[in-house]
Formats: C-alpha cells, structure tokens, sequence
C-alpha cells in the first residue's frame, strides 16, 4: 500500500493538485497492516492528518477489520477479494468494489502488483485523475530503484483500470 500510495501522489503531483502524504506500518511482514494517507486537493492543504478517509484501498482482512469503522459514509472502498472474505464486507453505508487482486498478480507472474491493480480499478471507479497521470507517477516511482519493475506495474495498472 505504501508504493500504491507512492504512486498515487507522484501522479496527483504531476496532475497540478496539492498533495500531502504520510504513512505508517508495523514490524509485521507482507500482508500485515499498513497505511498510505493521501490528501488529494485542488485548494491547499491544512494539515496531513486523516481521521476520516473519504476513499480507500485495503488489501487483508486484518487491515479491513481495523480501519472500516473509520471511513466516512458513502466512500468507496477497494478491497481485495482474493483474501478478505465477503463475509466480513456486509458493512452498510459504503460503496465496496471487490476486485480479485492477488490472483490476478498471480496469474501476471508477481504477486507484488496486485497493489497497482487495485489502484487502477480505484482509479476507474471514482475517476479522481486521468489513467496517464498514474502511468507518469509510476514511472517517477520506479525511476530509481525499480526501473525494472516499471512495464508489469503498468500492466497491472491498465488491468485494474479495465476491471471496472
């Protein structure tokens, strides 16, 4: 989550909107919880603090079952559906988009993207920024240390997008 939101603030940077950005996780390894928040605004930023997201993106069940309850009424939310358990989504009062994310990064060859994938189906769901912004704010995040990653990353991306 934290390359996704990488990502999504390269592109919204790039897109001419402000931006703050903060994140934070645990000792845990992959698939334990973490947290991206993006403040995405036309107008300038008070402060980077997000007690109420109005959108998110949540990869497992453990980091569903802790952040839920906080997201604001009416938000979308992007789970992935390969590991949290429909069973747990029957939250009233959002919009959930289940997208297969995992097994689609399986089946691409890299578990590792199923992150993009749901970006680009977040990307087309609530259409906050253009498909192109994402593609140049990967680019600017892989430019570094991850050029290699960059064309499966994209790949996911446009896979995501298509999804919705």
């Amino acid at each position: 989550m934290i390359l996704a939101g990488n990502v999504l603030a390269y592109a919204c940077i790039d897109a001419g909107k402000n931006v703050c950005a903060m994140a934070s996780y645990g000792a845990e390894v992959r698939g334990g919880t973490a947290k991206a928040l993006i403040s995405i605004s036309d107008e300038e930023i008070d402060s980077p603090i997000i007690t109420r997201p109005n959108l998110a993106m949540i990869m497992n069940a453990p980091s569903y079952i802790k952040y839920i309850d906080t997201i604001l009424p009416g938000s979308v939310v992007i789970i992935n559906s390969s590991i949290i358990e429909t069973s747990l989504t029957k939250k009233s009062g959002l919009d959930i988009v289940g997208v297969d994310a995992t097994n689609l990064a399986i089946r691409m060859g890299n578990i590792k993207v199923a992150n993009i994938i749901m970006l680009g189906a977040m990307l087309k769901k609530t259409g906050i920024l253009q498909p192109q912004a994402v593609v140049d704010g990967m680019k600017r995040a892989f430019y570094k240390t991850k050029r290699g990653l960059y064309y499966i990353n994209e790949s996911a991306f446009r896979m995501g997008f298509e999804l919705i």
